[in-house]
């Protein structure tokens, strides 16, 4: 005869009590992994919260506007920089490129410390023609 899962067995145990028993599953949670997972996850997840909030604002962010390639001998190049950190001047590499991506010219612009945004127009003077111009890095 079947009995239902609430009643109990010709032990006077119910089936609940049985199966857990069976299967290895107490009825008191012993979970000695779950107090360092909780530390974990919160010095983790503060971890990452600091890291994206700190990575995602370069000390120096720089936006290419525009530039020209209509002097064979050199490009002009206009970009804006905005730099979080005014104590300290920065330096800026723009680099002029042929149509096979050799780079023909290179001038180091120098930006003086005292500002946050500035626009920012360079002659970058080219052995042969270009016909690109781009902003290699800021630091």
């Amino acid at each position: 005869m079947l009995t239902r899962m609430t009643e109990p067995d010709e032990n006077g145990r119910n089936q609940n009590e049985y199966l857990r028993e069976r299967y290895g599953n107490s009825q008191k949670a012993n979970r000695p992994w779950l107090i360092p997972a909780i530390i974990i996850f919160i010095v983790g997840g503060a971890w990452l919260v600091w890291s994206a909030n700190h990575y995602s604002k370069p000390e120096v962010s720089t936006d290419l506007i525009s530039f020209s390639t209509s002097n064979p001998k050199q490009v002009t190049l206009k970009y804006f920089v905005n730099v979080r950190t005014s104590t300290r001047s920065h330096q800026c590499i723009l680099i002029a490129s042929d149509y096979q991506t050799n780079i023909v010219g290179q001038v180091t612009d120098t930006i003086p410390s005292g500002g946050h945004g500035y626009t920012r127009t360079i002659v970058i003077p080219t052995r042969a023609p270009a016909v690109s111009a781009t902003i290699e890095h800021c630091s």
